[in-house]
């Protein structure tokens, strides 16, 4: 440690009536006791986590439909391209699950390694947040992070079981899974935004400008 540094936080300690540096015990005890035996806080309502879900998917600019099965999601996705007018060509994540779906025969499937070619790129979430109405994905193989970020259109495949009350529950569940964590993890929650030029919201600044989740009600 360097006599500037020391000096400094010599001065901190001194101020908080310390004479020497806490060690990693100490800190660890304090934070602990900071944070109590009681449960954090957590918000509260009275609908279904699945309506709170939708709720807020739409409050954060989303969009999203429910399907039986995996294979009405082909149909979903070929109404919401007419919908957008994005084409008529969707590049899907490689994840077995979508193995399962019928896809229309005027809609073009292309298998994505990244989302660099896509206009409209499909993939599976793991789980999401009634909280905020966010949505869980991993990275890897079967779903490349590049498909969640660089396609105008992103379409999020779901189950409707997989949708948990909190954040933590994400965490509970992704800790009992093999091979986890992933090299990336990322939660999201509507389409990119940004209102830096003169408090304009505008979608798609930095990523997908529209976000639109597909609930599966009985997903394998």
């Amino acid at each position: 440690m360097n006599d500037a540094r020391s000096r400094i936080l010599g001065k901190v300690r001194a101020a908080m009536g310390r004479d020497t540096t806490p060690t990693p015990a100490d800190v660890r005890a304090a934070r602990i006791g900071a944070l109590g035996d009681s449960a954090p806080q957590r918000p509260v309502w009275d609908e279904s986590d699945l309506e709170r879900f939708c709720r807020c998917i739409e409050d954060a600019a989303g969009t999203w439909v429910s399907v039986p099965t995996l294979a009405q999601v082909g149909p979903a996705v070929a109404d919401y391209l007419v919908e957008r007018n994005a084409g008529d060509t969707v590049h899907r994540a490689p994840d077995p699950r979508l193995d399962q779906v019928a896809w229309p025969e005027h809609v073009a499937v292309e298998h994505a390694t990244d989302g660099r070619q896509a206009l409209a790129g499909v993939s599976c979430a793991e789980a999401g947040v009634a909280e905020t109405g966010s949505l869980a994905l991993l990275s890897g193989p079967d779903n490349p992070a590049t498909l969640a970020f660089l396609p105008d259109y992103h379409i999020v495949v779901l189950g409707a079981a997989d949708v948990v009350p909190w954040f933590e529950d994400v965490w509970q569940r992704m800790r009992e899974r093999t091979g986890f964590p992933p090299r990336s993890f990322n939660f999201i929650t509507g389409p990119s935004r940004t209102a830096d030029v003169e408090q304009t919201l505008q979608l798609g600044a930095h990523g997908p400008r529209s976000l639109h989740v597909i609930l599966v009600e009985n997903m394998p």
